[in-house]
Protein backbone atom coordinates (compact mmCIF):
# COMPACT_ATOMS: atom_id res chain seq x y z
CA UNK A 1 0.00 0.00 0.00
CA UNK A 2 1.57 3.84 -0.99
CA UNK A 3 1.13 6.97 0.83
CA UNK A 4 -1.21 9.21 -0.38
CA UNK A 5 1.04 11.95 -2.29
CA UNK A 6 1.47 15.63 -1.44
CA UNK A 7 1.43 17.79 -4.03
CA UNK A 8 1.34 21.54 -4.95
CA UNK A 9 -0.66 22.39 -7.76
CA UNK A 10 -1.49 25.62 -9.90
CA UNK A 11 -4.32 27.40 -8.37
CA UNK A 12 -6.99 27.97 -11.12
CA UNK A 13 -9.85 30.03 -10.68
CA UNK A 14 -12.12 27.72 -9.90
CA UNK A 15 -10.34 26.81 -6.33
CA UNK A 16 -11.70 30.44 -5.38
CA UNK A 17 -14.56 29.19 -2.90
CA UNK A 18 -12.36 26.51 -1.14
CA UNK A 19 -9.89 29.17 -0.52
CA UNK A 20 -12.33 31.28 0.42
CA UNK A 21 -13.68 28.61 2.73
CA UNK A 22 -10.21 28.11 4.18
CA UNK A 23 -10.13 31.44 5.17
CA UNK A 24 -13.00 31.83 7.19
CA UNK A 25 -12.47 28.98 9.17
CA UNK A 26 -12.21 29.73 12.90
CA UNK A 27 -8.45 28.84 13.37
CA UNK A 28 -7.43 30.87 10.40
CA UNK A 29 -9.36 33.77 11.56
CA UNK A 30 -8.08 33.53 14.83
CA UNK A 31 -4.40 33.26 13.57
CA UNK A 32 -4.01 34.76 10.43
CA UNK A 33 -4.45 38.80 9.32
CA UNK A 34 -6.31 38.31 6.79
CA UNK A 35 -8.32 41.68 5.75
CA UNK A 36 -11.91 41.00 4.56
CA UNK A 37 -12.14 39.65 1.24
CA UNK A 38 -14.89 39.45 -1.55
CA UNK A 39 -15.32 36.54 -3.53
CA UNK A 40 -14.48 38.49 -6.67
CA UNK A 41 -11.36 40.04 -4.80
CA UNK A 42 -10.02 36.67 -4.35
CA UNK A 43 -10.85 35.65 -7.78
CA UNK A 44 -8.25 38.50 -9.63
CA UNK A 45 -5.71 37.61 -6.73
CA UNK A 46 -6.12 33.90 -7.95
CA UNK A 47 -6.33 35.10 -11.62
CA UNK A 48 -3.51 37.31 -11.41
CA UNK A 49 -1.34 35.12 -10.00
CA UNK A 50 0.84 32.01 -11.91
CA UNK A 51 2.42 28.86 -10.53
CA UNK A 52 4.97 29.36 -13.83
CA UNK A 53 8.04 30.23 -12.33
CA UNK A 54 9.75 30.82 -15.63
CA UNK A 55 7.43 33.80 -16.10
CA UNK A 56 9.72 36.53 -16.70
CA UNK A 57 7.41 39.51 -15.24
CA UNK A 58 5.50 37.50 -12.81
CA UNK A 59 5.51 38.67 -8.85
CA UNK A 60 2.59 36.78 -7.62
CA UNK A 61 3.02 32.86 -7.43
CA UNK A 62 0.13 30.22 -5.68
CA UNK A 63 -0.43 26.49 -5.42
CA UNK A 64 -2.94 24.63 -3.82
CA UNK A 65 -1.94 21.86 -1.69
CA UNK A 66 -3.42 18.78 -2.49
CA UNK A 67 -3.67 15.47 -0.38
CA UNK A 68 -4.71 11.94 -1.36
CA UNK A 69 -6.56 13.84 -4.20
CA UNK A 70 -8.77 16.68 -2.05
CA UNK A 71 -7.34 20.43 -1.98
CA UNK A 72 -6.14 20.95 1.77
CA UNK A 73 -4.68 24.49 1.64
CA UNK A 74 -2.79 26.76 0.20
CA UNK A 75 0.69 28.26 -0.48
CA UNK A 76 1.79 31.76 -2.04
CA UNK A 77 4.93 33.32 -2.98
CA UNK A 78 4.29 36.96 -3.39
CA UNK A 79 6.05 40.32 -3.99
CA UNK A 80 9.15 38.89 -5.88
CA UNK A 81 11.89 41.24 -6.11
CA UNK A 82 14.31 40.26 -9.06
CA UNK A 83 16.67 43.18 -8.13
CA UNK A 84 16.79 42.13 -4.31
CA UNK A 85 16.32 38.32 -4.83
CA UNK A 86 13.88 38.43 -2.30
CA UNK A 87 10.10 37.14 -1.72
CA UNK A 88 7.59 36.60 1.17
CA UNK A 89 5.85 33.08 1.29
CA UNK A 90 2.17 32.57 3.17
CA UNK A 91 0.29 29.43 3.49
CA UNK A 92 -2.39 28.38 5.10
CA UNK A 93 -3.71 24.35 5.39
CA UNK A 94 -6.97 23.53 6.81
CA UNK A 95 -7.52 23.03 10.15
CA UNK A 96 -8.69 19.44 10.16
CA UNK A 97 -5.02 18.81 8.37
CA UNK A 98 -3.04 20.49 11.27
CA UNK A 99 -0.22 18.66 13.08
CA UNK A 100 0.22 15.90 9.97
CA UNK A 101 3.29 18.00 9.09
CA UNK A 102 1.38 18.54 5.23
CA UNK A 103 2.36 22.39 5.71
CA UNK A 104 5.93 22.00 6.71
CA UNK A 105 6.16 19.64 3.53
CA UNK A 106 4.09 21.98 1.04
CA UNK A 107 6.04 25.04 2.42
CA UNK A 108 9.37 23.25 1.91
CA UNK A 109 8.35 22.13 -1.42
CA UNK A 110 7.62 25.75 -2.21
CA UNK A 111 11.14 26.98 -0.83
CA UNK A 112 13.09 24.22 -2.89
CA UNK A 113 11.04 24.96 -6.14
CA UNK A 114 12.15 28.63 -5.53
CA UNK A 115 16.05 28.40 -4.74
CA UNK A 116 16.43 25.55 -7.67
CA UNK A 117 14.22 27.90 -10.26
CA UNK A 118 15.24 30.96 -9.40
CA UNK A 119 19.32 31.62 -9.28
CA UNK A 120 19.10 35.23 -8.13
CA UNK A 121 16.87 34.73 -5.38
CA UNK A 122 18.98 34.86 -2.14
CA UNK A 123 16.11 35.48 0.71
CA UNK A 124 13.32 34.17 1.51
CA UNK A 125 10.85 35.44 4.38
CA UNK A 126 7.55 35.02 6.17
CA UNK A 127 5.46 36.61 8.91
CA UNK A 128 3.35 34.63 11.58
CA UNK A 129 1.04 36.06 14.51
CA UNK A 130 2.76 35.68 17.91
CA UNK A 131 0.78 33.03 18.85
CA UNK A 132 0.65 30.57 15.89
CA UNK A 133 3.20 28.49 17.48
CA UNK A 134 2.59 25.99 14.68
CA UNK A 135 3.88 28.31 12.05
CA UNK A 136 6.39 29.18 13.97
CA UNK A 137 7.33 25.77 14.31
CA UNK A 138 7.09 24.95 10.88
CA UNK A 139 9.52 28.05 9.82
CA UNK A 140 12.28 26.79 12.72
CA UNK A 141 11.89 23.10 11.06
CA UNK A 142 12.72 24.87 7.73
CA UNK A 143 16.00 26.55 8.91
CA UNK A 144 14.04 30.28 9.14
CA UNK A 145 15.25 32.30 11.75
CA UNK A 146 13.17 35.04 13.62
CA UNK A 147 14.43 38.28 12.75
CA UNK A 148 11.84 40.49 14.36
CA UNK A 149 8.94 41.56 15.92
CA UNK A 150 6.01 44.11 14.62
CA UNK A 151 4.47 45.15 17.91
CA UNK A 152 0.60 46.20 17.69
CA UNK A 153 0.93 45.58 13.67
CA UNK A 154 -2.92 44.33 12.69
CA UNK A 155 -5.90 43.30 13.88
CA UNK A 156 -7.83 39.91 14.70
CA UNK A 157 -11.16 39.64 16.09
CA UNK A 158 -10.58 43.80 16.89
CA UNK A 159 -7.38 42.89 19.00
CA UNK A 160 -3.96 44.36 18.25
CA UNK A 161 -1.41 41.81 17.62
CA UNK A 162 2.45 41.49 17.38
CA UNK A 163 3.79 39.79 14.09
CA UNK A 164 6.87 38.07 13.46
CA UNK A 165 9.35 38.08 10.59
CA UNK A 166 11.14 34.84 9.64
CA UNK A 167 13.86 35.08 7.25
CA UNK A 168 16.24 32.20 5.34
CA UNK A 169 18.80 32.99 3.35
CA UNK A 170 20.07 30.74 0.40
CA UNK A 171 23.41 29.48 2.14
CA UNK A 172 21.14 28.41 5.18
CA UNK A 173 18.24 26.52 3.35
CA UNK A 174 21.34 24.51 1.50
CA UNK A 175 22.88 23.70 4.47
CA UNK A 176 19.39 23.25 6.33
CA UNK A 177 17.95 20.81 3.13
CA UNK A 178 20.70 18.36 3.57
CA UNK A 179 19.36 17.55 6.75
CA UNK A 180 15.68 17.55 5.87
CA UNK A 181 14.19 13.74 6.38
CA UNK A 182 10.71 14.26 5.05
CA UNK A 183 9.68 14.48 1.68
CA UNK A 184 8.70 17.57 0.23
CA UNK A 185 5.40 18.39 -1.68
CA UNK A 186 6.30 17.89 -5.15
CA UNK A 187 5.36 20.56 -8.00
CA UNK A 188 2.55 19.55 -10.35
CA UNK A 189 0.53 21.07 -13.56
CA UNK A 190 -2.55 22.01 -14.02
CA UNK A 191 -5.13 20.28 -11.12
CA UNK A 192 -7.90 17.75 -12.57
CA UNK A 193 -10.43 20.13 -13.07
Amino acid sequence: MTSPELRLVPALPEHVDMWRALREEPVSRRLVPLEPSSRESLLERLQAATHDLGHPTATSFRWMVEWDGRLVGTVSARELSRFHGRVEIGYMLSSGFHGQGLGTRAVAGVVAGLFDAWPFLHRVWLTTAEDNLASQALARKLGFTQEGLMRGHFLIEGRRKDQQVWGLLRPEWEARRAHLTFPFARMHGPAPR
